[in-house]
Order: structure tokens, then C-alpha cells, then sequence
């Protein structure tokens, strides 16, 4: 789960199904964000229509992690919001 300070930085959305989707590995990323991986937990930065990150990152997690390494899919956990000010 993400760590976090100051929580007045963030949004709950618990309506919103982009939270929900379930990404394959390599895919364009549809928001720019923290991802966490369905099978292992373990979370990744992400920035919009680059590729997320291939399946073989979940081999090399950390051992502190759950156990569980099977199929990679990612999920995204935090989305980052772009804000243009106009001056």
C-alpha cells in the first residue's frame, strides 16, 4: 500500500473503476500512477501510455513480500493527477 504523509493530498474514489482494471504486463499505462501487482504486492511508479512493467519484474521482488509470485497483473493503487495552471 502506498505510504503517505499527509492524506489532505489525496481523494477517496470508491465509485471509480479505473482503480478496478486489471492490466497486463507491457501494456500502455493508462494512468499515470503507482501500480500494485495482484499476485505478489508488490508496487511500481508508472507514468501514462509508457509500458508497464514486464512480467519478469515479479521474479526479483524482494523475499519480504507475500509468497505468492504467480501470474503478474497490475492494478493501479494511486493515480497521479495532472493539474495545468493557467497564469
Amino acid at each position: 500500500m502506498p505510504n503517505y504523509k499527509d492524506g489532505s493530498y489525496f481523494n477517496q474514489l470508491p465509485t471509480d473503476g479505473n482503480f478496478d482494471v486489471i492490466h497486463l504486463p507491457g501494456q500502455p499505462t493508462p494512468f499515470s500512477g503507482i501500480y500494485k501487482c495482484t499476485s505478489c504486492g508488490f508496487e511500481a511508479v508508472s507514468t501514462r501510455l509508457h509500458p508497464l512493467p514486464p512480467e519478469v519484474s515479479c521474479i526479483n521482488h524482494s523475499r519480504s513480500w507475500r509468497a505468492d509470485h504467480g501470474v503478474v497483473r497490475w492494478k493501479l493503487a494511486a493515480a497521479a493527477i495532472h493539474v495545468t495552471l493557467n497564469a
